[in-house]
């Protein structure tokens, strides 16, 4: 079987061309230079007036000098620009949540499955069908016994919708990734497809032993979850929400405070 890799850049590190000039600035130099260059060939070559190329030469070689080279308030040009334009059309007024009230917006919406039990809005039941009878009601915890013949042994399938990951076998999930050490948390988790493949955009829920909520976010466009400190020893249950892909419940048993490796979990 081919194996496919991990995926390993998590964080975001701009390229240097050569010394402290990056590509994004020479891209700026070489776009608005070039267009001036362009301009100033073509009214010597009097395809254009003077009128119209000279002021777009201008217009444009010093748009790509400002946007390339000249900082404002220790940002680049373009990053500047877009914070501003982000600043003016963003609301100005706040509404101010305590945390009773914060952890109730953030607890997501359950229904009623067909046992009684709490499951997620988003969570379709399974069905299948018996010859003979009706519609069979799978949940997520339960077991499915299809029909058989009275001489064969019985298939069981499970569906394993909760993960104990402790020290005696944390390392079956866990694997090695580049700038480990830059990590700030020592929770993390890389979620992914039978495919290898990441799954983005997943909310996650990391709770404590009380069941209140610790940190909460989206993994990004890698698949990761990363927490933002050094965690204590203890337990924690680690919640995902994806209206495409359902994740097991993980209960991580926390020993080691300094083990920062990620943790791999599959789509059930």
């Amino acid at each position: 079987m081919r194996q496919h890799p991990i995926p390993q850049n998590i964080l975001d590190v701009e390229f240097k061309l050569f010394s402290k000039f990056t590509l994004k600035e020479f891209a700026y130099l070489a776009i608005g230079l070039g267009f001036g260059g362009l301009m100033i060939y073509l009214v010597i070559a009097k395809t254009i007036p003077g009128l119209i190329g000279i002021p777009i030469c201008i217009l444009t070689s010093g748009a790509g000098i400002f946007l390339g080279l000249v900082p404002i308030n220790d940002q680049d040009a373009d990053v500047f620009i877009k914070n501003y334009i982000g600043a003016i059309t963003a609301p100005t007024q706040r509404v101010w949540l305590n945390n009773e009230m914060q952890q109730e917006r953030s607890k997501p919406e359950l229904k009623p499955s067909t046992d009684g039990k709490l499951v997620q809005k988003s969570f379709k039941e399974k069905t299948s069908t018996i010859i003979g009878g009706g519609l069979l009601q799978a949940t997520e915890d339960e077991t499915v016994q299809p029909v058989r013949k009275l001489d064969e042994k019985p298939i069981v399938q499970t569906v394993q919708d909760r993960l104990i990951i402790s020290e005696e076998n944390r390392k079956n999930y866990e694997f090695t990734i580049q700038n480990l050490e830059k990590l700030p948390g020592n929770i993390n988790i890389w979620l992914y497809t039978g495919d290898m493949v990441s799954v983005p955009n997943v909310i996650t829920y990391m709770k404590g032993e009380d069941g209140k909520i610790l940190y909460a976010n989206r993994t990004g466009a890698s698949g990761y979850f990363l927490t933002n400190k050094m965690w204590i020893k203890g337990r924690y249950t680690l919640e995902f929400i994806h209206p495409q892909y359902k994740f097991p419940k993980v209960d991580l048993l926390l020993t080691d405070e300094s083990n920062k490796l990620p943790i791999k979990i599959k789509t059930i």
